[in-house]
């Protein structure tokens, strides 16, 4: 089915291929497409099947992923979201039926009950959020039902040389911005995440099923992703965003890892007042 839908608009997908020229951006869409839902299948459990599950592509932007789930959706409720308008128009217009799609803002809410999801997948999502993580993070709790999954990819190990220029060193990085600001048609902001800090935030938040540092594109490379597989527990208390946010004193990493962060930061900023100046 997936061969039969047409490639969206080089503007549409500009901001996530890395092929040079056109044909091999086409091609690298459909093949990255492809590969994602492998992915995807092969890091949740070994019995999870599609079939009368809801799910959601958090970010899908112009149904790279989501076009081969296609065939499943006889058994299975698509849903897709994105912050892009120009993408939630193409794909309501080529991918639905029988998948269906709405808009976000930064921020939340999302459109849909509590509870709504099985499976919530967020592919190169939260390697770009710098500021409204835990935000979404809520949202996505409160839309997954009871037991069910949301998948992350994160840029870390695997990535951090490529971003940085500097050789992987967990106690340096925590949640690290790279970028901060960088507009989302040169990617966004850059976020980088130790699996210790996922454990230490994300964690509070949800059960941490399957936590990658690289490898869940099952190569290594350009784009060697990790990922995270977090299960909605049976948690009572209520959590805000000041929970997910707070740094724990025991915690040794966190002060490292945050000086770190101050000085790529003044770098950043050196940077930017030398360009200026030059250029002014």
């Amino acid at each position: 089915m997936a061969g039969e839908i047409p490639i969206p608009p080089f503007s549409l997908t500009a901001r996530m291929m890395h092929g040079s020229g056109l044909e091999a951006a086409r091609a690298e869409y459909l093949v990255r497409g492809a590969q994602s839902r492998e992915a995807i299948e092969r890091v949740l459990p070994d019995d999870w099947s599609w079939t009368g599950k809801s799910v959601l592509d958090f970010g899908c932007g112009a149904g790279r992923v989501i076009r081969h789930l296609l065939p499943v959706a006889p058994e299975c409720e698509l849903w897709g979201s994105d912050i892009d308008p120009r993408c939630i128009a193409w794909n309501e217009q080529h991918l639905s039926p029988p998948a269906s799609f709405v808009g976000n803002g930064e921020v939340p809410p999302l459109p849909f009950p509590d509870g709504k999801f099985d499976l919530i997948y967020a592919l190169s999502v939260f390697t770009h959020i710098s500021t409204h993580w835990p935000a979404w993070l809520l949202e996505l709790d409160r839309l997954l039902a009871p037991g069910g999954r949301l998948l992350a990819t994160i840029m870390s190990e695997g990535m951090c040389e490529a971003i940085t220029g500097e050789a992987w060193d967990e106690k340096n990085v925590g949640m690290s911005v790279y970028e901060a600001g960088q507009a989302w048609s040169r990617g966004g902001p850059m976020v980088l995440h130790s699996p210790w800090w996922i454990r230490e935030h994300w964690g509070r938040l949800f059960e941490i099923e399957r936590l990658m540092s690289r490898g869940f594109y099952g190569r290594s490379g350009q784009d060697d992703q990790g990922v995270v597989v977090l299960r909605k527990g049976a948690r009572t208390t209520t959590m805000t965003t000041a929970d997910l946010e707070r740094v724990d004193p025991e915690e040794a990493r966190e002060a490292p890892a945050l000086y770190h962060d101050v000085l790529h930061l003044r770098a950043e900023v050196t940077g930017l007042r030398a360009q200026g100046s030059r250029e002014g």
